[in-house]
């Protein structure tokens, strides 16, 4: 790739490619005699793990540093692995990409949608600029629902399997920190809502044990993301004991109310009885990853996925 052709896709200006170079020795590579020296995929790889922290508020100096250290890292465990493949961030649908990411094969996802390894692919280099990117337009395509169903519930189950290891714990969190910054902006961004309010309520456990967190807390989100896209007038509550459930439950006034249930045991009956003195006439769903098991009274309805969940809601209001 030529100095001005990354300085688009980076959107900095060529100069500012030619400091970097000059100053921290993050330059293009590769040299054929008579031309101008061309940035390889590592190259461009690491000029956009320099542009992340440059974002996150790193100096130069430190961005630059980083970014070495960590394709560095990265490529060492590569070298020691399967031979790489390239894989892309250009396309949520086609099967071949042009990426110009130097990234490993992956165990486990041989046989998975396309994006799906993509975006594993991205993860494991830590490249927050394409794990949002494939994310993103992925849901302009297709729609959050199906999105989270059919890419970011797979990746999420693949980065949680290795948990145990350092190195797995820093995906999971990088690829939860983009999905949840992903969630917000389309949050944030949603139609004026219409109808009635729901609240979605993170139900506090009634043990020490609530599941794996990450995706508890992602899904719910998810949920929320996807309701206030329909044009729901949506709010979450995120109580930290029983008491304080209710008093947002009084607060918010709502018209529907989500149960977001964790593992383990829930008291749904007698939550649903003290939900219902506080404000009557409305109606109870319970959802999340503690609902297929859960104990629940014929008054509270019990949804199973995302998509299904908003399907509910949205009949509701």
């Amino acid at each position: 790739m030529s100095v001005s052709a990354l300085a688009r896709r980076l959107g900095v200006a060529p100069s500012t490619l030619r400091t970097w170079d000059r100053r921290y020795g993050i330059g293009p590579s590769a040299h054929a005699h008579g031309r101008h020296r061309r940035y390889t995929s590592r190259d461009v790889a690491r000029l956009e793990c320099m542009q992340q922290a440059l974002e996150e508020g790193a100096s130069s100096a430190e961005a630059a540093r980083y970014a070495i250290n960590a394709m560095d890292t990265h490529l060492s465990e590569w070298e020691r692995g399967p031979s790489p493949q390239i894989l892309g961030d250009n396309s949520v649908n086609e099967g071949e990409t042009n990426s110009p990411h130097f990234l490993p094969t992956l165990s486990g996802l041989e046989d998975t949608d396309p994006a799906v390894r993509n975006l594993s692919s991205a993860l494991i280099a830590r490249d927050v600029v394409t794990v949002r990117r494939i994310i993103a337009r992925a849901a302009a395509e297709r729609g959050l629902t199906t999105v989270w169903e059919g890419l970011v519930v797979p990746v999420l189950e693949w980065a949680d399997e290795g948990r145990n290891s350092a190195a797995a714990a820093v995906n999971c969190r990088v690829f939860a920190e983009c999905v949840a910054g992903i969630l917000s902006t389309m949050t944030l961004d949603a139609p004026i809502a219409v109808g009635g309010r729901v609240l979605l309520v993170d139900v506090p456990p009634d043990c020490d044990d609530p599941g794996p967190l990450i995706a508890h807390d992602l899904a719910l989100r998810a949920l929320g993301a996807a309701l206030a896209t329909a044009s729901v007038d949506v709010r979450i509550a995120r109580p930290a004991v029983r008491t304080a459930l209710l008093a947002s439950v009084t607060n918010a006034g709502p018209d529907v109310i989500v149960l977001w249930l964790p593992q383990g045991h829930c008291d749904v009956p007698a939550l649903a009885r003290a939900i219902r003195r506080r404000r009557s006439g409305l109606a109870l769903l319970a959802a999340g990853p503690g609902a297929a098991a859960a104990h629940l009274p014929r008054s509270v309805k019990a949804v199973g996925r995302l998509g299904d969940a908003v399907d509910a809601v949205v009949a509701l209001i």
